[in-house]
């Protein structure tokens, strides 16, 4: 099986760890990949977020499978160009993405089917924005760019003054580009978060384990939101009672509204979950596997991966497929991030990379080959260090301990990945 994997981060590296993995032999093709991708993958140098690029490798290479990693070749209309040239592509076309690429648009669409979810509103105009909050929401509020802005355009504000300077920053600054055209401002939620990804084929889905992230910058959820710093797996409160209520109460109804409305999904829908005192409601939803949740759940994962993204690909549906399987234990994953990130990440430095356990796993995000061969940063997230071991307190420790003996100037990691799960499970 010839498969071509599209992205260049963590995500996709554990995405291509996890094929590797798999009993039917894999021969990947990675697009543009990583070094750490290198080592599982051939690297081909194309413009993923073209369609006709990726088409023109995939059928030259002859593949049998397109997965896509980010977002952005599905928001370019990736997976519809693949599908008109009879090429199986995981991933969904360009109309069902907009899940994750106009939260305005899924917003609405959430609401008008009754899918629990925090009410919003939604402006274009930073006076009209204001005056919401000022008389109808008040503050602690949520101030959100409805397009794609690298998970980092949500911002939870706790007095109307910050939610005012959020609303000119995304709609008048533009600080995340055409993102910001248009920003919800939307009720606060209270409660846990809870990632849950699903295989979907456009009516059933597949759920996957339960997964938190910590999107904060430092220790104790402090400092600017990222685009995450780490995540842990299994989540002691995602039981599998609390999966089947999500399935029922939103897996299910969103895909029956989004076949209603016309763009039927398929591919991994992803729910950003509030667990609030009236149940679970949908903080977001995003159209792949999330980063850096992928880097914890799928070294857990014992059955395969590839069996349900070839049925979703080719066509066929899942409803009866034998769920997921995982190991025992826990994993926890701690991103290690250049200076300055992520405002201003500052790249370039070269990277000592010790070697670890075979518990331990080092997925690449931002590094790239210097001229000389040497290994060197290159983007805000630079490492995703995953540990699996038999207990949560084992994982944590053994991912920070890891995690501060990557070597480059500047790096930044938070030493609390878990810390929640930690106070419930000691």
């Amino acid at each position: 099986m010839k498969i071509l994997l599209l992205g260049s981060g963590g995500r996709e590296h554990a995405l291509a760890d996890a094929l590797s993995r798999e009993n039917t032999p894999v021969d990947l093709i990675a697009a543009p990949g990583n070094p750490g991708i290198a080592e599982l993958a051939r690297l081909v140098s194309i413009n993923a977020n073209d369609p006709r690029e990726v088409a023109a490798l995939a059928e030259a290479e002859q593949v049998g499978l397109v997965v896509v990693g980010p977002e952005a070749p599905l928001a370019a209309g990736v997976v519809d160009h693949l599908q008109q040239r009879g090429i199986p592509a995981f991933g969904p076309t360009m109309g069902a993405a907009t899940v994750e690429t106009s939260k305005a648009d899924t917003k609405a669409l959430m609401m008008a089917a009754g899918i629990p979810t925090a009410h919003a509103e939604t402006h274009r105009l930073a006076r009209e924005a204001k005056e919401a909050v000022r008389t109808r929401f008040g503050a602690p509020v949520v101030i959100k760019a409805s397009g794609l802005a690298a998970g980092k355009g949500v911002i939870v504000c706790q007095t109307e003054a910050e939610a005012f300077d959020a609303i000119d920053r995304i709609l008048d600054d533009r600080v995340f580009g055409e993102a910001g055209a248009e920003c919800l401002v939307e009720a606060f939620m209270t409660g846990e978060e809870l990632s849950l990804f699903a295989i979907a084929d456009g009516h059933d889905v597949l759920p996957m384990i339960g997964a938190q992230d910590h999107k904060r910058l430092l220790d104790g959820d402090e400092g600017p939101n990222t685009g995450g710093m780490g995540a842990y797996t299994p989540v002691s409160f995602s039981t599998p009672s609390l999966v089947d209520d999500v399935t029922e109460r939103i897996f299910l109804p969103t895909l029956h509204a989004l076949r209603t409305r016309g763009t039927p999904f398929t591919g991994l829908l992803y729910a950003g979950l509030m667990l609030t005192p009236e149940g679970p409601k949908v903080v977001e939803f995003n159209c792949r596997f999330g980063d850096p949740e992928t880097q914890a759940i799928l070294p857990m994962l014992t059955s395969s991966l590839l069996d349900p993204l070839l049925a979703v690909s080719r066509g066929a549906r899942i409803g009866n497929m034998a769920p997921f399987q995982w190991r025992r234990g826990a994993s926890v994953t701690t991103v290690v991030a250049s200076g300055g990130y992520p405002d201003a990440p500052v790249t370039g430095f070269p990277v000592h990379l010790p070697s670890f356990s075979d518990s331990v796993r080092v997925f690449h995000a931002g590094t790239k080959r210097g001229d000389n061969g040497d290994l060197l940063t290159s983007g805000g997230r630079v490492f995703a260090v995953t540990a699996l071991a038999d207990s949560f307190a084992a994982a944590q420790r053994a991912s920070r301990d890891a995690a501060s003996r990557i070597e480059f100037e500047g790096a930044v990691y938070r030493r609390d990945i878990g810390w929640r799960e930690a106070s419930r499970v000691g």
